[in-house]
C-alpha cells in the first residue's frame, strides 16, 4: 500500500484536481497539519472525509514510524494545510520512515507556492535555492549568508515580518533584484518587483501587509559585499556599536553581546599587560 503525498490548493478551491479528490476520498486515513483546516477543505470539495490524524511540526518525529507502519498495510494520504507537503511544511520525516520500510511513495502533484512564485518572478529558475523561512533570531547573519549565494534565492516569510526581512537584506546588498509574491492564487494576488532597497522602502511604509508571502531574490555576484553594519565595524566604532551589530547577528540581547565584548576586551588587555 502506498503513502500518497497530496498537494492541496494554496488559496483557490478551483485548483483542486480530480485526482486529488479521488485519492483523499479513498484513503484509509489522512495525515494533516490541522484536522480542522483539512476537514473544512474536504467539506467544501464535497469529498467524503476519512479519519483525520494530526501530524504537524511538533509531533512529526514521534508519529513518523507509526504513520509508516500504517502505510505498509493501507492507503495513507499526507497533506499540509496548503500546497505540497514536505516542501516547507511537515512530511519529510514520514516519507523517510516509509522509504526505510520499503513502503511505496506516490505523489499527487498540484499547487505549490514555491513553484508558483518562481514562475511568476521572471527570475532564472536554474540554479535556484529554497531557503525555507528565515529564523526569528540571528536574522542579520542569515541575510548576509544568503546573499553570498550567486543563484536565485527563494524564501517564505510571515506578513508581519516581511518589512523587517527586506530591511535587513537591503543592508547587505540593496541593489539586488527581488520579487515579492503575495496571496498567490487568491483574490488579492500581487507580484511586486524592485531592488531590495526599493522593497525595503515600499513595505516599511505599508500600513499592514496581509497574506502569505514568498520572496524571490534574483542572481547576484556572490561576492562579499560590505553592509553598512560591517562598515561601522571597520570605522573604529565603539564597543556598544559593535555589540549592537553582533547582537543582531548572534540573535542575543545587546546587553549580553556587550558584556561578552567587555570580557574579551579585558582578556586581551590582560594578555598585553602580561
Amino acid at each position: 500500500m502506498p503513502l500518497w503525498i497530496v498537494s492541496t490548493p494554496i488559496g483557490t478551491l478551483g485548483d483542486a484536481s480530480p485526482r486529488m479528490r479521488e485519492v483523499l476520498g479513498q484513503a484509509a486515513v489522512v495525515l494533516c497539519e490541522d484536522t480542522r483546516t483539512t476537514r473544512k477543505l474536504l467539506t467544501a470539495l464535497e469529498v467524503p472525509a476519512p479519519p483525520l490524524v494530526a501530524l504537524h511540526a511538533h509531533n512529526e518525529s514521534e508519529r513518523a514510524e507509526d504513520a509508516a507502519a500504517r502505510a505498509a498495510v493501507e492507503d495513507v494520504a499526507l497533506v499540509s494545510d496548503a500546497g505540497t507537503p514536505g516542501v516547507s511544511d511537515p512530511g519529510s520525516a514520514v516519507v523517510a520512515a516509509c522509504l526505510a520500510r520499503g513502503v511505496e511513495i506516490r505523489s499527487v502533484p498540484g499547487p505549490s507556492a514555491l513553484a508558483a512564485a518562481l514562475a511568476a518572478s521572471g527570475m532564472p529558475v536554474a540554479p535556484s535555492t529554497f531557503l525555507g523561512f528565515p529564523p526569528r533570531k540571528g536574522r542579520d547573519g542569515w541575510c548576509a549568508e544568503a546573499l553570498r549565494r550567486p543563484e536565485t534565492l527563494v524564501c517564505y516569510e510571515a506578513p508581519g515580518r516581511i518589512a523587517d526581512l527586506f530591511r535587513r537584506l537591503a543592508a547587505v546588498d540593496g541593489s539586488r533584484e527581488a520579487v515579492l509574491c503575495r496571496e498567490l492564487s487568491k483574490r488579492f494576488e500581487e507580484v511586486v518587483r524592485d531592488t531590495l532597497a526599493g522593497q525595503a522602502q515600499r513595505w516599511s511604509e505599508a500600513e499592514r501587509v496581509r497574506g502569505e508571502c514568498v520572496v524571490v531574490i534574483g542572481p547576484g555576484t556572490g561576492g562579499a559585499t560590505v553592509s553598512t553594519d560591517d562598515a561601522a565595524l571597520e570605522d573604529g566604532a565603539s564597543l556598544k556599536d559593535v555589540a549592537s551589530v553582533l547582537a543582531g547577528r548572534w540573535g542575543t540581547p545587546k546587553r549580553d553581546a556587550y558584556q561578552a565584548l567587555l570580557a574579551l576586551d579585558r582578556t586581551m588587555r590582560d594578555g598585553q599587560d602580561g
